[in-house]
C-alpha cells in the first residue's frame, strides 16, 4: 500500500520529534560544553522544522492544500546561531578530554541525520507540489547542514589538536 502525503508529513513529524529529544538528552548529558551548546542549538533547529512540516499537514489535512512557506529569513538567523565553532571554543583553557558518551552521541547524531536525508530525499524523487518541494529542498539541506555540525564536533571530541590546527589555519610547513 502506497503512503499518503499526509501520511509521509505525519511520519516526518515523528522523524524530527524523535531529533528533539535526542538533541535535547544528548545536551543535557554532555560532558563537554560545545558539544552541549551544539546538542542545544540542534534541538531547536528540530523545533523550526516540526512547526514547518506541521503547518504542512494541518493546511493540507484542513484545506486540502499545501501552503507557500517562507523558510529563508529564519534560516539566515538560525544559521548566525551555528557559529558555536568559532565562538567559544578559544574559550576554553585547556584541550578538551574526549568523552566516550560524546562520541557516542555524535555519532548517533551523524546517523540520524542521515537517515532523515534519506527520508527527505525520497519524498523529493515523488514531489509534485512546488511548495512541497520548496518544503523538502529546504529540510535537506538542514539535514546536511546538522551533519556536518555534527562531524565537525566529532573532529573536534576525537581528534582536537588537528581540529585547533585546520580551525586555526596553522599547517606545519614542510
Amino acid at each position: 500500500m502506497e503512503k499518503t502525503l499526509q501520511e509521509l508529513l505525519k511520519e516526518a513529524i515523528e522523524m524530527e520529534e524523535k531529533g528533539y529529544k535526542f538533541y535535547q538528552e544528548a545536551g543535557k548529558k554532555a560532558k563537554d560544553n560545545v558539544v552541549r551548546r551544539t546538542f542545544d542549538f540542534l534541538a531547536n533547529n528540530e523545533i523550526l522544522h516540526i512547526e514547518s512540516i506541521k503547518g504542512f499537514y494541518n493546511t493540507l489535512k484542513d484545506r486540502g492544500e499545501l501552503p507557500s512557506i517562507e523558510l529563508e529569513d529564519k534560516k539566515r538567523q538560525r544559521m548566525k546561531n551555528l557559529s558555536i565553532f568559532s565562538r567559544g571554543i578559544k574559550e576554553l583553557n585547556e584541550k578538551i578530554k574526549p568523552n566516550d558518551d560524546d562520541r557516542k552521541a555524535c555519532e548517533f547524531a551523524m546517523e540520524f541525520e542521515n537517515n532523515g536525508y534519506k527520508y527527505y530525499e525520497e519524498m523529493l524523487k515523488e514531489a509534485k507540489n512546488e511548495n512541497l518541494i520548496k518544503l523538502l529542498k529546504f529540510l535537506l539541506q538542514e539535514e546536511k547542514e546538522h551533519y556536518e555540525s555534527i562531524m565537525n564536533l566529532h573532529t573536534y571530541i576525537t581528534d582536537s589538536a588537528n581540529w585547533y590546527m585546520y580551525e586555526e589555519g596553522a599547517f606545519p610547513q614542510g
